[in-house]
């Protein structure tokens, strides 16, 4: 459902979804402002894990004191599947029960709690639904996005051009959330110019974890040495855990990109765009990620990646990967952790690059020579 506070006054129980984090707290904001009528009094907030249903429909069904509703604020709502037994019963024209399905950081697309979250997501939306409530969806189409933020720099009085848009767009990882976030930064930085330039954007924002190792694999795809290395610092920073960084970050995201374009290696083979493969190409691809349901801009990147890489070149990359996680692990010889990790990246440039001239003298080849 479209976002429209008046429609969600309308009813007692509001559910707002969707994986936009910005939009949906902006409706919040909005949503507590209109029904508490800045009067706090008579509003009340609970944490989902750390309570039950039936506290928050006893508190909603109280009298509101000085504001026209008793409005009821439920957060990080997909931590718990409650909606399992979820039943509201009749609750007085004044209450108001939000419940915010907050974003869950913390685990890759692929893992057992983020399965469980999207489980929790659906029911709770076919909970509420069932119960007279009105589901708001904050999802936004990955080709809106681009847009959006040109639209939110211009209502800021800063003109921004679509590939400047589109470079805040896949630094922000494709999330409309993060690219407005980085949007304050960057206006304030630009100061009285007129335009946000894209000079602008990468002085300033902080790229995510996902645009970094797009980064490291095309500079691994270009067999420079040097600069993967640099985006591999990038992505470890000074994180004293670097165990931790490495495990939750780049190993899942390295793998992740990697099966993308595994994907698009097998629709450049077969000459066919991912969104329009065959049968015999597409049940290949795997459920989590998958190529075809990917946002544009990272088909596109796997594309692009896929035309210089082969199967024999990726599944030396994958070795390097679980060579460097067994390193890590015990179960190879090793020595620090940030030297695991850069001999993974070497022994990559090394798959990928093309083989050298037996003449030629290793320290005038490119890929040894940025090493």
């Amino acid at each position: 459902m479209k976002w429209d506070p008046e429609k969600a006054l309308k009813h007692q129980i509001v559910l707002l979804s969707g994986n936009e984090d910005t939009l949906r707290m902006r409706a919040l904001r909005e949503l507590i402002e209109l029904s508490a009528a800045g009067d706090d009094f008579d509003l009340e907030a609970f944490v989902a894990d750390s309570s039950s249903a039936p506290q928050w429909l006893a508190s909603a069904g109280t009298t509101p004191f000085l504001s026209p509703r008793r409005t009821i604020v439920v957060r990080n709502i997909l931590r718990n599947d409650l909606f399992k037994e979820f039943s509201s019963g009749p609750l007085p024209t004044s209450a108001l029960l939000i419940l915010v399905a907050d974003d869950e950081p913390g685990d890759s697309d692929k893992s057992e709690k983020q399965r469980k979250l999207d489980s929790n997501r659906k029911g709770w939306e076919q909970a509420i639904s069932k119960n007279g409530g009105a589901v708001f969806d904050f999802s936004v189409d990955a080709k809106q996005i681009q847009e959006q933020i040109r639209a939110e720099s211009q209502a800021k009085g800063k003109k921004m051009s679509p590939k400047a848009a589109d470079l805040l767009r896949e630094m922000c990882g494709g999330s409309l959330s993060r690219a407005l976030e980085e949007l304050e930064k960057i206006l304030i930085f630009a100061g009285d110019t007129e335009e946000i330039r894209e000079s602008d954007i990468r002085a300033i924002t902080i790229a995510s974890p996902e645009w970094s190792i797009f980064k490291l694999i095309d500079s691994i795809t270009r067999a420079e040495t040097g600069e993967a290395l640099r985006q591999l610092q990038v992505l470890v920073g000074n994180n004293p855990k670097i165990e931790d960084v490495i495990f939750r970050t780049i190993f899942p995201l390295l793998n992740s990109q990697l099966e993308q374009i595994w994907q698009a290696r097998a629709c450049v083979e077969a000459g066919v765009s991912p969104t329009n493969a065959p049968n015999s190409v597409s049940a290949a691809f795997l459920d989590r990620p998958n190529l075809a349901r990917l946002g544009e801009w990272q088909r596109n990147k796997a594309m692009t990646s896929a035309r210089t890489l082969s199967f024999d070149a990726l599944t030396k990359c994958f070795k390097a990967i679980a060579d460097a996680d067994a390193r890590l692990k015990g179960a190879l010889p090793s020595f620090s952790s940030r030297d695991t990790l850069e001999r993974m990246v070497l022994e990559m440039v090394v798959a990928v690059a093309p083989p050298r001239p037996a003449n030629q003298s290793p320290h005038s080849a490119r890929a040894l020579s940025q090493s």
